[in-house]
């Protein structure tokens, strides 16, 4: 067998369903049948892991389209959108308030928890805010949890108010009755491309098998996760063995039918988070979602089928 090659990929966060299909590839020797000892690297915050990656540290990433785009737009990163993860829209991006308050109009005053204020929950939390009829700017105070995002503790202790959160750390939440689900993002703006792998511009052309290596490791796990849902619950579990196995299968139920399968990028999708970026005055102009995307690693026989 020929010697495997090192390789780091960047992730903005640990402990989301959209780390399964890595485990899983990881699990099943995907990556290793493609030449690669793959190794996960946490940068806590998309705007951390694109600076991290600007400065030619990490070469590929797992991050949400808000600090992709700034990163972007801002001239931090010279990088392209490679795929779309599995939570490829914000269904799966939930609007969370304690069982306390009773509508999101009610958050005046209140501390609202973020991974950080340039990550995606940073800029998607503004746009709940401005729905409910709130100025995010001045009717309520921001703390960045970075390496704690996920964690429900500023909610059981009523330090926070709000929260953007995905599974499993929902459906924990709810069982447990520590919040409360006011709706996902996807009601506030339905249309939206957000979790994104993302490359640098010069790994893109300097690597082209490698890269294309890696999305066939990757895109094999999140087929296996769908093909076998028991295996993924157990999987799931055995690496966040704070939830258990009733809270995993929850998050399995609510999110599974709703993962993109494929990696395609919802073009469309793209240039509503670039207008909604700009209408919240996080990026300087508008940029050209045709320049933002290069696809040429994906599979080209893969609907869903046999890679």
């Amino acid at each position: 067998m020929a010697e495997l090659i090192d390789f780091t990929w960047g992730h903005a966060n640990r402990g989301g369903h959209h780390d399964w299909p890595f485990l899983m590839a990881l699990k099943q020797g995907f990556f290793v049948d493609e030449g690669i000892n793959l190794r996960i690297q946490v940068v806590p915050g998309g705007d951390a892991l694109a600076e991290a990656m600007g400065r030619g540290e990490i070469q590929v990433g797992r991050m949400g389209t808000p600090p992709f785009l700034a990163a972007v737009g801002n001239r931090v990163l010279r990088g392209k959108i490679i795929a779309s993860s599995v939570i490829g829209n914000l269904d799966h991006f939930i609007f969370v308030v304690r069982p306390d308050i009773p509508e999101p109009a009610a958050l005046r005053g209140k501390t609202i928890g973020v991974l950080s204020c340039g990550s995606c929950d940073g800029h998607l939390m503004r746009l709940e805010l401005r729905r409910a009829g709130l100025d995010p700017d001045r009717d309520v105070t921001y703390k960045e949890l970075w390496q704690d995002y996920g964690k429900l503790d500023g909610l059981a202790s009523g330090e926070l108010a709000a929260q953007l959160l995905g599974e499993p750390a929902v459906s924990s939440g709810e069982m447990r009755g520590i919040l409360r689900v006011v709706e996902p993002v996807s009601r506030a703006e339905p249309h939206f491309q957000w979790g994104l792998l993302v490359a640098r511009e010069d790994f893109i052309a300097e690597q082209p098998d490698r890269l294309r290596r890696l999305l066939r490791a990757y895109l094999r796990g999140v087929q296996y996760c769908v093909a076998h849902p028991q295996e993924t619950k157990a999987l799931a579990c055995s690496h966040t063995p704070t939830y258990g196995p009733p809270v995993i299968d929850r998050a399995l139920t609510r999110t599974l039918p709703y993962w993109n399968v494929t990696g395609q990028v919802d073009m469309q999708g793209v240039a509503v988070a670039v207008e909604t970026m700009v209408s919240l005055g996080a990026i300087p102009r508008r940029l050209s979602p045709m320049e933002l995307v290069d696809t040429s690693g994906l599979p080209i026989n893969f609907p869903g089928g046999a890679l």
